[in-house]
Protein backbone atom coordinates (compact mmCIF):
# COMPACT_ATOMS: atom_id res chain seq x y z
CA UNK A 1 0.00 0.00 0.00
CA UNK A 2 1.01 3.82 -1.18
CA UNK A 3 1.48 5.99 2.44
CA UNK A 4 2.55 8.66 -0.24
CA UNK A 5 -0.40 8.12 -2.30
CA UNK A 6 -2.47 8.56 1.27
CA UNK A 7 -0.56 11.95 2.24
CA UNK A 8 -1.05 13.44 -1.16
CA UNK A 9 -4.52 12.94 -1.19
CA UNK A 10 -4.98 14.05 2.41
CA UNK A 11 -3.21 17.34 1.59
CA UNK A 12 -5.14 17.24 -2.03
CA UNK A 13 -8.49 17.17 -0.19
CA UNK A 14 -7.39 20.57 2.82
CA UNK A 15 -6.36 22.38 -0.61
CA UNK A 16 -9.80 21.91 -1.75
CA UNK A 17 -11.18 23.06 1.17
CA UNK A 18 -12.38 19.92 2.98
CA UNK A 19 -11.31 20.08 7.02
CA UNK A 20 -10.90 16.33 7.72
CA UNK A 21 -9.63 13.24 5.32
CA UNK A 22 -9.28 9.59 6.48
CA UNK A 23 -8.84 6.65 4.79
CA UNK A 24 -10.56 3.55 5.52
CA UNK A 25 -10.76 0.13 3.41
CA UNK A 26 -14.17 -1.00 2.20
CA UNK A 27 -15.61 -3.80 4.59
CA UNK A 28 -19.60 -4.47 6.06
CA UNK A 29 -21.24 -1.51 8.06
CA UNK A 30 -20.06 -1.79 11.88
CA UNK A 31 -23.75 -1.31 12.48
CA UNK A 32 -26.01 -2.35 9.73
CA UNK A 33 -27.89 -4.86 12.30
CA UNK A 34 -28.83 -2.03 14.68
CA UNK A 35 -30.11 -0.57 10.76
CA UNK A 36 -32.31 -3.25 9.80
CA UNK A 37 -33.85 -3.18 13.42
CA UNK A 38 -34.00 0.36 13.69
CA UNK A 39 -36.00 -0.35 9.94
CA UNK A 40 -38.01 -3.00 11.53
CA UNK A 41 -39.63 -0.84 13.99
CA UNK A 42 -40.82 1.71 11.00
CA UNK A 43 -38.35 4.66 12.45
CA UNK A 44 -38.16 5.02 8.54
CA UNK A 45 -40.85 6.72 8.71
CA UNK A 46 -41.81 8.32 5.06
CA UNK A 47 -38.14 8.02 4.26
CA UNK A 48 -39.41 5.15 1.96
CA UNK A 49 -35.53 5.40 0.25
CA UNK A 50 -34.26 3.79 3.15
CA UNK A 51 -35.48 0.63 2.82
CA UNK A 52 -33.92 0.31 -0.51
CA UNK A 53 -30.98 -0.87 -1.36
CA UNK A 54 -29.74 -2.93 1.65
CA UNK A 55 -27.45 -4.91 0.32
CA UNK A 56 -25.31 -2.08 -0.74
CA UNK A 57 -25.85 -0.31 2.93
CA UNK A 58 -24.27 -3.60 4.58
CA UNK A 59 -21.02 -3.71 1.61
CA UNK A 60 -20.57 -0.49 0.04
CA UNK A 61 -18.18 -2.41 -2.22
CA UNK A 62 -21.71 -3.23 -3.64
CA UNK A 63 -21.72 0.27 -4.78
CA UNK A 64 -19.30 -0.38 -7.71
CA UNK A 65 -21.21 0.13 -11.39
CA UNK A 66 -20.14 -2.35 -14.20
CA UNK A 67 -17.68 -0.13 -15.56
CA UNK A 68 -15.80 0.00 -12.34
CA UNK A 69 -13.42 -2.72 -10.67
CA UNK A 70 -13.74 -3.72 -7.10
CA UNK A 71 -13.51 -0.77 -4.58
CA UNK A 72 -11.15 -1.24 -2.18
CA UNK A 73 -10.95 2.28 -0.06
CA UNK A 74 -13.07 4.51 1.03
CA UNK A 75 -11.68 8.49 1.73
CA UNK A 76 -14.31 9.76 4.38
CA UNK A 77 -14.40 13.36 4.18
CA UNK A 78 -15.63 15.40 6.56
CA UNK A 79 -16.63 19.62 6.32
CA UNK A 80 -16.92 21.60 9.03
CA UNK A 81 -20.06 24.17 8.65
CA UNK A 82 -20.48 26.10 11.56
CA UNK A 83 -20.11 29.38 11.85
CA UNK A 84 -21.48 32.48 14.08
CA UNK A 85 -25.02 31.33 15.97
CA UNK A 86 -27.79 33.69 15.61
CA UNK A 87 -28.10 36.22 18.43
CA UNK A 88 -30.34 35.14 21.27
CA UNK A 89 -33.01 37.53 20.85
CA UNK A 90 -33.51 36.43 16.89
CA UNK A 91 -33.67 32.96 18.00
CA UNK A 92 -35.90 34.07 21.20
CA UNK A 93 -38.34 35.85 18.54
CA UNK A 94 -41.98 33.75 17.64
CA UNK A 95 -42.26 36.10 14.65
CA UNK A 96 -39.06 34.67 13.14
CA UNK A 97 -38.19 31.30 11.27
CA UNK A 98 -35.33 29.58 12.78
CA UNK A 99 -33.45 27.93 9.68
CA UNK A 100 -30.95 24.72 10.84
CA UNK A 101 -27.48 26.13 10.63
CA UNK A 102 -26.37 23.68 7.78
CA UNK A 103 -29.00 25.12 5.92
CA UNK A 104 -27.85 28.61 5.91
CA UNK A 105 -25.91 28.78 2.55
CA UNK A 106 -25.80 27.17 -0.84
CA UNK A 107 -26.91 23.61 -0.90
CA UNK A 108 -23.97 21.29 0.51
CA UNK A 109 -24.34 18.59 -1.70
CA UNK A 110 -24.26 20.91 -4.68
CA UNK A 111 -21.17 22.90 -3.30
CA UNK A 112 -19.02 19.24 -2.08
CA UNK A 113 -19.89 16.59 -5.15
CA UNK A 114 -17.82 18.73 -7.32
CA UNK A 115 -14.80 18.59 -5.20
CA UNK A 116 -15.00 14.73 -4.89
CA UNK A 117 -14.68 15.01 -8.47
CA UNK A 118 -11.87 16.78 -8.18
CA UNK A 119 -9.98 14.79 -5.58
CA UNK A 120 -11.17 11.54 -7.69
CA UNK A 121 -9.26 12.96 -10.61
CA UNK A 122 -6.79 13.62 -8.99
CA UNK A 123 -6.15 9.94 -7.24
CA UNK A 124 -6.36 8.83 -11.01
CA UNK A 125 -3.78 11.15 -12.20
CA UNK A 126 -1.90 9.70 -9.60
CA UNK A 127 -2.17 6.01 -10.15
CA UNK A 128 -2.93 5.77 -13.63
CA UNK A 129 -6.64 4.60 -13.47
CA UNK A 130 -8.82 5.55 -16.36
CA UNK A 131 -12.09 5.12 -15.43
CA UNK A 132 -13.62 7.46 -12.06
CA UNK A 133 -14.32 6.15 -8.65
CA UNK A 134 -17.87 6.82 -6.76
CA UNK A 135 -18.47 10.13 -5.68
CA UNK A 136 -21.00 10.62 -2.61
CA UNK A 137 -22.17 13.01 -0.63
CA UNK A 138 -25.66 12.34 1.87
CA UNK A 139 -27.57 10.87 -1.81
CA UNK A 140 -26.54 6.98 -1.97
CA UNK A 141 -27.19 4.21 0.49
CA UNK A 142 -24.02 4.81 2.62
CA UNK A 143 -24.20 4.35 6.44
CA UNK A 144 -21.61 7.61 6.15
CA UNK A 145 -21.50 7.76 9.99
CA UNK A 146 -20.41 4.30 10.53
CA UNK A 147 -17.30 4.90 8.28
CA UNK A 148 -16.57 8.23 9.45
CA UNK A 149 -16.11 6.82 13.08
CA UNK A 150 -14.56 3.34 12.01
CA UNK A 151 -12.14 5.81 9.65
CA UNK A 152 -10.75 7.73 13.06
CA UNK A 153 -12.91 10.73 12.00
CA UNK A 154 -14.70 11.09 15.28
CA UNK A 155 -16.99 9.41 17.32
CA UNK A 156 -21.00 9.00 17.20
CA UNK A 157 -22.59 10.37 20.44
CA UNK A 158 -25.45 10.20 21.95
CA UNK A 159 -27.37 12.45 20.23
CA UNK A 160 -26.37 10.40 16.82
CA UNK A 161 -24.22 13.11 15.50
CA UNK A 162 -20.76 12.14 14.25
CA UNK A 163 -17.98 14.25 17.00
CA UNK A 164 -15.03 14.94 16.73
CA UNK A 165 -13.20 15.55 20.18
CA UNK A 166 -11.59 19.24 19.33
CA UNK A 167 -13.72 20.36 16.70
CA UNK A 168 -17.08 19.20 17.91
CA UNK A 169 -20.66 17.90 15.76
CA UNK A 170 -21.03 20.49 13.31
CA UNK A 171 -19.72 18.64 10.01
CA UNK A 172 -20.82 17.15 6.50
CA UNK A 173 -19.58 14.03 5.70
CA UNK A 174 -18.99 12.88 2.44
CA UNK A 175 -16.86 10.09 0.30
CA UNK A 176 -14.79 9.07 -2.35
CA UNK A 177 -14.96 5.17 -2.97
CA UNK A 178 -11.92 4.01 -5.47
CA UNK A 179 -10.36 0.90 -5.94
CA UNK A 180 -6.68 1.37 -5.74
CA UNK A 181 -5.35 0.27 -2.41
CA UNK A 182 -4.57 3.26 -0.49
CA UNK A 183 -2.81 2.81 3.20
CA UNK A 184 -5.29 3.32 5.33
CA UNK A 185 -5.75 5.54 8.86
CA UNK A 186 -5.31 3.57 12.51
CA UNK A 187 -8.58 3.05 13.77
CA UNK A 188 -9.85 2.69 17.52
CA UNK A 189 -12.37 0.66 19.78
CA UNK A 190 -15.94 2.03 18.77
CA UNK A 191 -17.41 2.79 21.65
CA UNK A 192 -21.30 2.03 21.26
CA UNK A 193 -20.35 -0.84 18.38
CA UNK A 194 -20.16 -3.33 20.83
CA UNK A 195 -23.78 -3.04 22.62
CA UNK A 196 -26.32 -5.17 22.07
CA UNK A 197 -28.67 -4.49 19.49
CA UNK A 198 -31.34 -6.08 21.43
CA UNK A 199 -30.26 -3.11 24.20
CA UNK A 200 -30.06 0.20 21.45
CA UNK A 201 -33.44 -0.77 20.26
CA UNK A 202 -34.75 -0.74 23.63
CA UNK A 203 -33.53 2.26 24.49
CA UNK A 204 -30.70 2.86 27.00
CA UNK A 205 -29.89 4.24 30.59
CA UNK A 206 -29.63 7.90 29.28
CA UNK A 207 -27.00 8.48 32.32
CA UNK A 208 -25.12 5.79 31.47
CA UNK A 209 -21.03 5.79 30.43
CA UNK A 210 -20.59 3.66 27.06
CA UNK A 211 -16.70 3.69 26.44
CA UNK A 212 -14.38 6.18 25.41
CA UNK A 213 -12.97 6.69 21.62
CA UNK A 214 -9.64 8.42 21.12
CA UNK A 215 -8.47 9.81 17.91
CA UNK A 216 -5.54 7.80 16.52
CA UNK A 217 -2.17 9.12 17.25
CA UNK A 218 -1.17 9.28 14.25
CA UNK A 219 -4.08 12.32 13.68
CA UNK A 220 -2.19 15.16 12.84
CA UNK A 221 -5.24 16.89 15.32
CA UNK A 222 -3.58 14.98 18.49
CA UNK A 223 -5.10 12.67 20.78
CA UNK A 224 -8.06 13.75 22.44
CA UNK A 225 -10.29 11.66 24.29
CA UNK A 226 -14.13 11.53 22.82
CA UNK A 227 -17.05 10.46 24.95
CA UNK A 228 -20.71 11.09 25.86
CA UNK A 229 -19.83 9.72 29.68
CA UNK A 230 -22.63 10.22 31.51
CA UNK A 231 -23.83 13.66 29.99
CA UNK A 232 -27.12 13.18 28.69
CA UNK A 233 -27.90 16.87 28.01
CA UNK A 234 -28.82 16.47 23.98
CA UNK A 235 -31.56 14.01 25.07
CA UNK A 236 -33.22 15.99 27.90
CA UNK A 237 -33.22 18.93 25.61
CA UNK A 238 -35.27 17.30 22.63
CA UNK A 239 -38.33 18.96 22.85
CA UNK A 240 -40.28 16.79 21.37
CA UNK A 241 -38.73 13.54 23.26
CA UNK A 242 -37.27 12.40 19.92
CA UNK A 243 -34.52 10.32 21.44
CA UNK A 244 -35.44 6.33 22.33
CA UNK A 245 -32.32 6.46 24.30
CA UNK A 246 -28.35 7.08 23.80
CA UNK A 247 -27.93 6.30 19.76
CA UNK A 248 -32.01 5.75 18.95
CA UNK A 249 -33.05 8.79 17.22
CA UNK A 250 -37.15 7.78 16.20
CA UNK A 251 -37.53 10.30 13.34
CA UNK A 252 -41.29 10.32 13.71
CA UNK A 253 -40.95 12.62 16.63
CA UNK A 254 -37.89 14.60 15.25
CA UNK A 255 -38.44 18.09 14.13
CA UNK A 256 -35.97 17.75 11.48
CA UNK A 257 -38.15 15.05 9.96
CA UNK A 258 -40.94 16.52 9.82
CA UNK A 259 -40.00 20.07 8.79
CA UNK A 260 -37.53 18.56 5.92
CA UNK A 261 -38.24 15.45 4.70
CA UNK A 262 -42.03 14.49 6.07
CA UNK A 263 -44.63 15.65 3.34
CA UNK A 264 -48.00 14.88 5.61
CA UNK A 265 -49.30 16.74 8.63
CA UNK A 266 -47.12 17.19 11.64
CA UNK A 267 -49.10 15.16 14.37
CA UNK A 268 -50.97 17.70 15.96
CA UNK A 269 -49.53 16.45 19.70
CA UNK A 270 -46.08 17.46 18.25
CA UNK A 271 -47.08 20.86 17.15
CA UNK A 272 -46.70 23.24 19.66
CA UNK A 273 -43.40 21.49 20.68
CA UNK A 274 -41.92 23.03 17.63
CA UNK A 275 -41.96 26.72 18.35
CA UNK A 276 -40.39 29.12 15.56
CA UNK A 277 -38.11 26.07 13.30
CA UNK A 278 -39.64 25.83 10.26
CA UNK A 279 -36.43 23.90 8.66
CA UNK A 280 -34.87 21.57 10.72
CA UNK A 281 -33.76 21.75 14.27
CA UNK A 282 -29.61 22.40 16.36
CA UNK A 283 -30.71 21.97 19.75
CA UNK A 284 -29.21 18.38 20.26
CA UNK A 285 -26.00 19.96 19.06
CA UNK A 286 -26.33 23.52 20.84
CA UNK A 287 -26.79 21.75 23.99
CA UNK A 288 -23.45 19.25 23.46
CA UNK A 289 -20.24 20.19 25.69
CA UNK A 290 -17.78 19.70 22.65
CA UNK A 291 -19.50 22.22 20.48
CA UNK A 292 -19.25 24.40 23.19
CA UNK A 293 -15.21 24.69 22.33
CA UNK A 294 -16.09 25.73 18.79
CA UNK A 295 -14.65 28.91 17.45
CA UNK A 296 -16.54 30.75 14.71
CA UNK A 297 -14.69 31.03 11.50
CA UNK A 298 -16.50 31.17 7.85
CA UNK A 299 -16.40 27.35 6.16
CA UNK A 300 -13.33 26.45 4.09
CA UNK A 301 -15.95 26.02 1.37
CA UNK A 302 -17.51 29.87 0.47
CA UNK A 303 -20.63 28.75 -0.73
CA UNK A 304 -21.64 27.20 2.59
CA UNK A 305 -21.42 30.71 4.43
CA UNK A 306 -24.68 31.74 5.63
CA UNK A 307 -26.89 34.33 4.32
CA UNK A 308 -28.58 36.57 7.29
CA UNK A 309 -32.08 36.33 5.03
CA UNK A 310 -31.59 32.52 4.69
CA UNK A 311 -30.86 32.34 8.46
CA UNK A 312 -34.32 33.53 10.34
CA UNK A 313 -36.43 35.51 7.97
CA UNK A 314 -39.28 37.40 9.46
CA UNK A 315 -42.51 34.70 8.97
CA UNK A 316 -44.83 37.07 7.42
CA UNK A 317 -41.96 38.55 4.84
CA UNK A 318 -43.02 35.61 2.34
CA UNK A 319 -46.75 36.70 2.20
CA UNK A 320 -45.81 39.74 0.84
CA UNK A 321 -47.36 40.64 -2.53
CA UNK A 322 -44.19 42.45 -4.14
CA UNK A 323 -42.22 38.63 -3.03
CA UNK A 324 -45.21 36.10 -1.89
CA UNK A 325 -42.35 33.53 -1.81
CA UNK A 326 -44.63 31.01 0.23
CA UNK A 327 -47.39 31.45 -1.66
CA UNK A 328 -46.10 31.10 -5.38
CA UNK A 329 -43.84 28.15 -6.31
CA UNK A 330 -41.99 30.63 -8.82
CA UNK A 331 -41.66 33.24 -5.82
CA UNK A 332 -40.53 30.33 -3.83
CA UNK A 333 -38.24 28.66 -6.27
CA UNK A 334 -36.53 31.89 -7.10
CA UNK A 335 -35.29 33.21 -3.73
CA UNK A 336 -34.45 29.48 -2.48
CA UNK A 337 -32.67 27.95 -5.59
CA UNK A 338 -29.67 26.26 -4.87
CA UNK A 339 -30.26 25.72 -1.66
CA UNK A 340 -31.36 22.77 1.22
CA UNK A 341 -34.80 24.84 1.58
CA UNK A 342 -35.81 22.91 -1.79
CA UNK A 343 -36.38 20.41 -0.24
CA UNK A 344 -39.40 20.00 1.36
CA UNK A 345 -40.79 22.10 -1.62
CA UNK A 346 -43.12 25.30 -1.08
CA UNK A 347 -46.32 23.53 0.20
CA UNK A 348 -43.91 21.61 2.81
CA UNK A 349 -42.75 24.78 3.86
CA UNK A 350 -45.47 26.98 3.98
CA UNK A 351 -47.02 24.34 5.95
CA UNK A 352 -43.80 24.53 8.73
CA UNK A 353 -44.63 28.32 8.42
CA UNK A 354 -48.38 27.99 9.37
CA UNK A 355 -46.78 25.90 12.41
CA UNK A 356 -44.84 28.36 13.36
CA UNK A 357 -47.45 31.29 13.18
CA UNK A 358 -49.79 28.90 15.04
CA UNK A 359 -46.87 28.94 18.09
CA UNK A 360 -46.19 32.78 17.90
CA UNK A 361 -50.08 32.96 18.18
CA UNK A 362 -50.49 36.90 17.17
CA UNK A 363 -53.61 38.26 15.38
CA UNK A 364 -51.12 40.14 13.26
CA UNK A 365 -50.88 36.57 11.08
CA UNK A 366 -54.36 36.59 10.41
CA UNK A 367 -54.18 38.28 7.02
CA UNK A 368 -51.37 35.11 6.33
CA UNK A 369 -52.96 32.33 7.10
CA UNK A 370 -56.02 33.32 5.50
CA UNK A 371 -53.94 33.17 2.22
CA UNK A 372 -52.55 29.61 3.64
CA UNK A 373 -55.76 28.33 4.03
CA UNK A 374 -56.67 29.05 0.36
CA UNK A 375 -53.70 27.06 -1.30
CA UNK A 376 -54.34 24.32 -3.08
CA UNK A 377 -52.17 21.63 -0.88
CA UNK A 378 -54.85 19.91 1.70
CA UNK A 379 -52.04 19.53 3.94
CA UNK A 380 -51.37 23.05 4.08
CA UNK A 381 -54.97 24.14 4.59
CA UNK A 382 -54.87 21.44 7.83
CA UNK A 383 -52.23 23.69 9.95
CA UNK A 384 -53.50 27.16 8.27
CA UNK A 385 -56.62 25.99 10.45
CA UNK A 386 -55.11 24.81 13.51
CA UNK A 387 -52.49 27.72 13.56
CA UNK A 388 -56.09 30.36 13.58
CA UNK A 389 -57.26 28.24 15.50
CA UNK A 390 -54.32 28.45 17.90
CA UNK A 391 -54.51 32.46 17.82
CA UNK A 392 -58.11 32.03 18.79
CA UNK A 393 -57.09 30.07 22.06
CA UNK A 394 -54.56 32.65 22.88
CA UNK A 395 -56.58 35.57 21.88
CA UNK A 396 -59.71 35.03 23.46
CA UNK A 397 -62.51 36.80 22.74
CA UNK A 398 -60.96 37.71 19.57
CA UNK A 399 -63.75 37.57 16.73
CA UNK A 400 -61.75 37.93 13.53
CA UNK A 401 -60.00 34.44 14.35
CA UNK A 402 -63.63 32.77 14.63
CA UNK A 403 -64.69 34.57 11.64
CA UNK A 404 -62.00 33.28 9.65
CA UNK A 405 -62.77 29.82 10.96
CA UNK A 406 -66.18 29.91 9.65
CA UNK A 407 -65.13 31.55 6.78
CA UNK A 408 -63.03 28.51 6.04
CA UNK A 409 -65.32 25.70 6.53
CA UNK A 410 -68.12 26.99 4.46
CA UNK A 411 -65.57 27.20 1.84
CA UNK A 412 -63.80 23.44 2.57
CA UNK A 413 -64.60 20.23 0.97
CA UNK A 414 -61.66 18.01 2.08
CA UNK A 415 -62.67 15.83 5.45
CA UNK A 416 -59.47 16.09 6.98
CA UNK A 417 -59.64 20.13 6.40
CA UNK A 418 -62.64 20.49 8.52
CA UNK A 419 -62.33 17.93 10.56
CA UNK A 420 -59.23 20.29 11.92
CA UNK A 421 -61.33 23.14 11.36
CA UNK A 422 -63.77 22.04 14.00
CA UNK A 423 -60.84 21.10 16.24
CA UNK A 424 -59.16 24.61 15.51
CA UNK A 425 -63.16 26.41 16.80
CA UNK A 426 -64.40 23.81 19.04
CA UNK A 427 -61.61 22.27 20.31
CA UNK A 428 -61.98 18.29 21.31
CA UNK A 429 -64.22 19.41 24.29
CA UNK A 430 -66.12 21.51 22.03
CA UNK A 431 -65.95 24.86 24.05
CA UNK A 432 -65.31 27.42 21.56
CA UNK A 433 -61.58 28.93 21.23
CA UNK A 434 -60.72 26.41 23.77
CA UNK A 435 -57.84 23.22 23.64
Amino acid sequence: MDRSLSTQIKQKARTLGFDHCRIVPTAEAPHFEFFQAWLARGSAGEMTYLLRNQEKRRCPAALASANQNRLRTMIILGVDYHQVGLPVDILADPSRGIIASYARGEDYHEQIRPLLYDLDAFIAAESGRTFPGKCLVDSAPLLERDWAQLSGLGFIGKNCCLIHPRLGSWLLLACVMVPEEIDPDPSQPLGSISLPVESLIAGLPWDGDYGEWKIPAAEEDGADPGTCGKCSRCLAACPTGAFVGPYHLDPRRCISYWTIEAKGSVPRELRRLFGNRIFGCDICQDVCPWNRRKIFRQPGIPGLTARAEQSAPPLLEGFAETDPYWLADEAFTARFQGTPILRPGRSGMLRNVCVALGNWGSADSLPALAKAAADRSPVVRIHAAWAVGEVLRRNRGLTEAGELLDDLLNRESDPAVIEEIHLAKYGQGGRHGLT
